[in-house]
């Protein structure tokens, strides 16, 4: 019998202490498997505590364990596409390195794809964290979906199977910042979900801030919404037609009891404070197109590699 190959892939950044139990919880998992063989292999990008030393440990104790270090960080978005175009297997699964995400629900995830899913994608039924936290992730899905015209599937991660058929045509494609969940739903040819309850961080501070939550976002609208200059329209027309309602029951009594030059001053500087706003957000989203284009302009490297191990 010919065993399958799968390769389980770990983007990683400053994770020193939960490099044990990531590699005890997918042994576990592909230990009494007879249909698959496994590789774990790290992508390191760029970790400065400690990470690295503990990867080529157990590289050095278990020859299906990989690393590939990075010369310098390369962030998340293109550590987690660049490590999956590297993937040998004949299908690659995504495995966050906080283990959030269960290890344990790997078997699912081979099950929908052996029934022919091209991709699976893991999706949050439940979560263990801040509740607030979720609840913006809920408002974040809604906006990018229902305001940003994105088809996104809500609370998706990028805890995911790919078949190596989907493999090659991520290698294919050459983005600056790669926003893999628009590529899914773009490419795909047939996908299936694995819910599951995502767990609290056991060890460590969550690498993401608000300014990485913000680039995620803004990756997501720049390449796949369409519906931003038409927002933008509807809701000058919005502006216009409450303008005009506010005038007609507002303003105009007012202009025929107490007369126009008593009015008129807090008239202009409303629709001017109006307009000056929407002008605001109009140009900010230009901008944001403009750096995305310049940014692509040219092939460039997602990752700049130092070494690899066990390869």
């Amino acid at each position: 019998m010919i065993k399958k190959t799968v390769s389980v892939v770990v983007p990683i950044f400053n994770e020193k202490e939960m490099l044990d139990e990531i590699f005890s919880r997918v042994d576990a998992v592909f230990q009494n498997n007879e249909k698959y063989e496994y590789e774990l292999v790290f992508f390191d990008d760029g970790s400065t505590d400690g990470t690295r030393k503990n990867i080529e440990k157990l590289c050095s104790h278990y020859e299906n364990v990989k690393g590939v270090f990075y010369a310098k960080n390369a962030g998340y978005l293109k550590n987690t596409f660049y490590c999956v175009q590297q993937a040998k297997g004949d299908c690659v699964i995504i495995l966050h390195a906080d283990l959030q995400n269960p290890p344990e629900k790997i078997p699912e995830f081979l099950e929908k794809w052996e029934n022919g899913a091209q991709v699976v994608l893991g999706v949050k039924k439940k979560s263990r964290e801040n509740r607030f936290m979720f609840f913006l992730r809920s408002v974040f899905y809604f906006l990018m979906i229902h305001i940003f015209g994105i088809k996104l599937t809500p609370h998706a991660t990028e805890f995911e199977l790919f078949d190596k058929s989907f493999v090659e045509i991520l290698k294919k494609i050459k983005p600056s910042n790669p926003f893999l969940r628009g590529i899914i739903l773009e490419y795909a040819s047939s996908t299936d979900v694995v819910y599951f309850t995502q767990d609290m961080r056991k060890k460590g501070k969550s690498k993401f801030n608000l300014n990485k939550y913000y680039d995620f976002a803004i990756c997501g609208i720049v390449q796949y919404s369409v519906n931003i200059p038409r927002r933008v329209i509807l809701c000058s027309f919005a502006g216009i037609i409450l303008m005009f309602v506010e005038l007609f029951l507002l303003w105009l009594p007012k202009m025929i009891s107490d007369g126009f030059a008593d009015v008129e001053n807090g008239l202009i500087i409303r629709i001017l404070i109006f307009l000056v706003l929407l002008l605001f957000v109009f140009l900010s989203f230009i901008l944001e197109y403009i750096i995305f284009l310049i940014k692509n302009a040219d092939e460039k490297p997602l990752v700049l590699e130092e070494k690899r191990i066990n390869y």
